[in-house]
């Protein structure tokens, strides 16, 4: 049986504990038998062992049985789904020759890892259901994860089935952790060699050029064989101030075009097709105008692009109104309200005509469908004003309603229902659409909309049913999304319903349509009544212009807490509003500057002026950084390197520099660079999505930006085509690190399950155990050296004892012993009866104690009185029957027993 110790370096008090044990025993006073001080030495010794060996963590490892394997899957893009399949037939091939006590599992990895299933005895993997990011290999990960979920008993062994080709962690640091844990790793390679690929690795350019300036550029290329290529660079120098006009319908904005670009600003003009679809192309604009633009035209990402455009870059924004704009083009709840300075919720004393929307959900048959329906139904809800109506219908079993039409509120309880909906296949299309008819027939809202979201197959609504939404003024429009059957009936309903029909082919368009839809019944917060606006505060964005023709509507909004309201309506709400949003401006014109509302405005004389004011207002301020920069991707990392000079040429040191890095999705990361060397800074930060990154340089004085530096890096495809062919030379160094080997897919003996199998040990802790028996031990040292038992004493404990516990019965010699102890008591009493007084009491004790040959009368008194006065002088017969004289206190202090066993016990010393 094996043991081991946890903390053997506690072992060391071992021989200073033992030395000190034996000097106390050798030094002691106490007068005790030599025996009793050997016995009271070994436990000492045996108490300090226990103690010493708890401290250390001695163990007891019993034997185990059984082989724990994880298999660990390589999904990530470099590895070819065809060789993904046969890794999984291989894993069911290797079970089936296991032992039943062994227990395989499967963690699947790409850029990050998860457990398919963890270690079972029971082994048939037919598909992966583990849904991960492919666009890198992070097999550290995918080690590390492995090793943790491990069992505690049996050996335990990891199976890498992978090209090698790594681009996130350090994965030989974790096999030698793995290693240090009494885990194994075998490799089985994967991966296929790709020819003629070429890939642009860098470009470098400077970030700050003049007109008419030379310079280099710097660019990296890498390819399998040598060939020709052409190599195109776009180029864009600072001129004048850059402005974007984005329109719904640019014919009719042509007059504010003009105005702009009679103030000498460099106007890109155009509808929803200009609109940058990157964030490095926003902020290659000083400015943006929208024009009358809804947000499910722009969609949300587009929408988070533009937000972090104007807070991280300092590009200004301007959004003009219209019918298809703020509140009733579904700006609620988007990244689109956060930038501008007023709100789509309106004050409550406001009370505006309200909207109803019915959705009609349909289970969706392709990857995570009904979360994809759950998301697009809480997007809805999220762009409907408190006082709208919203209504969810469903069949999961039965036709019925997730919840009946009623008021938005505050969102949280409705919300909660629509995260935990789970509609089914629906049969048909009438039974739910007549629902919906009666529920949306009641409701006194002025604008009533059912969206249809389906693949197609029910069975179209009646005609009937059709005209009757049709007389009670309810719009329908419908979605149809991987679609089985045709779209006619989808087509159909739409027509029917006077609403529109959207063939979509991508979820992820989904969330813009159905923000669009919402938007039919938001046009109540549209005021079209002729009014003239009126002068609430003075800013740069009014000066100089005195009366304001009349318009004949906007769009009703609430202004912001530190917004600046300009020009306000008849009824206090605002018209123009601007404010500060990050590093840039954003202005609120919630008229129109077209015919529709704005046809009074067209020939104002201080049309241009009012709009060139606004336009140069919300340009972008910053001043640039004059900064030597580098931005590089190294290791699925980006690093930033500045070198900051001054006029002279001189180093600046100290700075305090940080930079905004934006991803391709919009998500923003403020990072801080560090001094390196004399005037050198640097920093990095992570680049897990493919596409382009912006960064906003920025040098920071009293917490506020004084200049500023805009930058960019790209990764323009994922790492995991870097490499075109499998890394087997880091595949071997695994195996070695991990203490494992390659394995050859076509040799069934080398199954990780059979080769190099180990008896294993789980570890019981023993500490308790042992201090449990130092403490019982002790006691045990201390009654050993301090009670004192004498020979009977011990007899009559142990024989009480024995009788207790055992129910033990008297041996012959011991009945004896008592039987003899009998008779003298029975002597005794026999003596008194026959004497009265303190004589007959002596004689008593003399016929008992006298030997048989002893002279009687008085010659006997004698020795009798020399005894019971300790050697003194013998007393004379009165005195010897006085002290015999029975004393009652004394009788119950001590029995008559205790006395005659010590007169016995003074006669046989006599006799010695």
């Amino acid at each position: 049986m094996n043991y081991q110790f946890t903390h053997p370096v506690w072992l060391l008090l071992l021989p200073p504990a033992l030395a000190f044990t034996i000097w106390l025993t050798l030094k002691t006073h106490v007068q005790i038998s030599p025996g009793r001080r050997w016995l009271a030495f070994g436990l000492r010794v045996a108490i300090v062992t226990l103690v010493i060996f708890a401290i250390a963590g001695l163990q007891r490892l019993i034997p185990q049985e059984g082989m724990n394997v994880f298999f660990l899957l390589d999904r990530s893009d470099s590895v070819p789904s065809g060789q993904q399949e046969q890794a999984l037939d291989l894993v069911n091939r290797y079970a089936e020759d296991k032992k039943k006590e062994d227990k395989a599992g499967l963690v699947v990895f790409g850029a990050e890892s998860a457990i398919e299933f963890s270690p079972n005895a029971i082994v048939d993997v037919e598909k992966v259901h583990a849904v991960i990011g492919t666009e890198r290999s992070d097999l550290a990960g995918a080690v590390r994860l492995g090793t943790a979920a491990f069992p505690e008993t049996g050996q335990k062994r990891l199976v890498l089935m992978s090209d090698g080709n790594e681009n996130l962690g350090d994965v030989i640091a974790e096999a030698r952790n793995a290693g240090s844990m009494d885990v194994t790793i075998d490799v089985l390679p994967l991966g296929a060699t790709r020819g003629n690929d070429v890939t642009v690795q860098r470009i470098g350019v400077p970030g700050k050029l003049k007109e008419g300036q030379t310079f280099d550029a710097k660019i990296f290329v890498t390819a399998d064989r040598a060939q020709s290529s052409t190599v195109r660079l776009f180029r864009n120098v600072q001129g004048d101030p850059r402005l974007l006009l984005v329109s719904s319908e640019p014919a009719q904005d042509a007059q504010l075009t003009e105005a702009l670009r009679s103030a000498r600003l460099d106007v890109t003009a155009g509808g929803l097709e200009v609109m940058p679809g990157t964030l490095a192309e926003m902020q290659s604009y000083d400015a943006i105008f929208l024009s009358n633009v809804a947000a499910g035209e722009l969609g949300e990402e587009m929408m988070k692009l533009l937000e972090s455009a104007v807070r991280d870059f300092g590009v200004g924004l301007v959004v003009i109104g219209g019918d298809q704009s703020f509140a009733a083009g579904a700006y609620r709840g988007t990244p689109l309200e956060s930038t501008l300075p007023v709100s789509m919720e309106l004050d409550s004393k406001k009370v505006l005509p309200k909207g109803a929307l019915a959705l009609l959900m349909h289970g969706m048959e392709f990857n995570n469908g009904n979360q994809v329906a759950r998301d697009i139904a809480f997007g809805a809800l999220q762009a409907l004003g408190p006082q709208d109506e919203l209504g969810v219908l469903l069949w999961d079993g039965s036709e019925k309603w997730l919840f009946e039409m009623q008021e938005v509120g505050d969102k949280k309880a409705i919300g909660s229902k629509i995260m935990g909906m789970n509609q089914g296949d629906l049969p048909s299309f009438n039974g739910l659409m007549a629902l919906g008819y009666e529920g949306l027939k009641k409701s006194n809202a002025n604008l009533k909309h059912m969206i249809v979201f389906s693949d197609g197959d029910p069975g179209a609504p009646t005609d009937e049913l059709m005209a009757k939404m049709r007389d009670a003024r309810i719009t329908v429009s419908t979605v149809l999304i991987s679609g089985h059957a045709g779209p006619q009936t989808m087509i159909d309903i739409a027509n029917k319903g006077n609403g529109r029909f959207y063939d979509v082919s991508n979820a992820g368009m989904l969330p813009q349509i159905f923000i669009k839809e919402t938007a039919v019944i938001l046009k109540s917060a549209i005021f079209e009544e002729p009014f003239t606006p009126q002068l609430a505060a003075s800013t740069e964005l009014t000066r100089g212009i005195g009366g304001y023709p009349v318009l004949q509507g906007y769009v009703a909004t609430s202004e912001k807490a530190r917004a600046e309201t300009a020009l306000v309506s008849d009824k206090g709400d605002p018209i123009l509003a601007h404010w500060q949003y990050g590093l840039g401006r954003s202005v609120a014109f919630t008229s129109d500057a077209r015919a529709k509302w704005a046809k009074n405005w067209l020939g104002w004389g201080n049309y241009r002026q009012f709009w060139t004011q606004i336009a140069n207002w919300s340009l972008r301020r910053l001043e640039n950084a004059d900064f030597t920069t580098e931005v590089a991707i190294e290791n699925g990392e980006g690093v930033i390197s500045v070198e900051a000079m001054d006029e002279k040429g001189d180093y600046r040191n100290f700075l305090s520099l940080q930079t905004s890095v934006v991803s391709p999705t919009g998500e923003k990361e403020v990072v801080h660079l560090e001094q390196t060397g004399p005037g050198r800074y640097e920093a990095r930060f992570p680049t897990k999505e493919v596409g382009s990154y912006m960064l906003n340089l920025m040098e920071m004085n009293d917490g506020k930006p004084v200049g500023a530096q805009a930058l960019g890096a790209s990764v323009d495809y994922s790492p995991e085509f870097n490499d075109s062919e499998p890394n087997l030379n880091r595949l071997q160094r695994i195996a070695e690190a991990g203490g494992g080997r390659i394995l050859d897919p076509r040799t069934l003996q080398e199954n990780p399950f059979v080769h190099d199998r180990e008896k294993t040990f789980q570890p019981r802790s023993l500490w308790e155990f042992l201090l449990k028996l130092a403490v019982l031990l002790f006691p045990l040292d201390v009654g050993v050296r301090r009670i004192q038992i004498d020979r009977e004493e011990w007899s009559r404990a142990t024989r009480t004892l024995r009788r207790w516990l055992f129910f033990w019965k008297p041996g012959p010699g011991e009945v004896k012993e008592d039987e003899s102890l009998s008779a003298l008591l029975a002597k005794r009493d026999t003596v008194r009866s026959r004497k009265t007084g303190a004589g007959r009491q002596a004689e008593a004790r003399a016929d008992l104690f006298q030997p048989a040959d002893a002279p009687s009368g008085d010659q006997a008194e004698a020795p009798l009185a020399s005894l019971e006065t300790g050697g003194q002088e013998a007393a004379s017969p009165a005195k010897t029957a006085e002290r015999a004289q029975p004393d009652p206190e004394a009788s119950a202090e001590e029995s008559a027993t205790d006395r005659l066993l010590a007169a016995k016990k003074r006669a046989r010393k006599r006799r010695r």
